[in-house]
């Protein structure tokens, strides 16, 4: 299937095959202690706006160059000089997001500073 999608005849990897194994392994184990069960989500709305953030994360992971682990905490760990731009990027990004989730795009809690209940 990856050879498929890049058309390149690679193969998946050890990586590729760990991320098949925790959701077998997860539903196994869920079904064995009983716990299994279907979600979903409460209404179209809440579906988009996950769907949307999704598609959003992982273009922002392509044109960064690499997710939150490897701009942030790794170029960190390096001493990369890109790591405190990408820090302080992510902090305003989450900052601005919860403000809009939460005052609406033009409300007064624009930066998060202040939060007001939504009607």
């Amino acid at each position: 299937m990856f050879g498929l999608l890049l058309g390149t005849g690679d193969h998946g990897d050890f990586g590729v095959a760990t991320v098949g194994g925790a959701i077998a392994g997860a539903g196994l184990a869920a079904w064995r202690a009983g716990e299994f069960r279907w979600e979903a989500f409460d209404d179209q709305r809440e579906m988009r706006r996950h769907l949307l953030g999704a598609a959003l994360m992982g273009f922002g992971g392509i044109c960064a160059g690499g997710c939150t682990i490897g701009q942030g905490l790794t170029a960190a760990s390096l001493l990369a000089i890109s790591a405190p731009l990408a820090i302080a990027s992510m902090v305003l990004g989450a900052r601005l997001g919860i403000a809009i989730l939460i005052g609406g795009p033009f409300g007064v809690a624009w930066l998060g500073l202040r939060f007001r209940e939504r009607r």
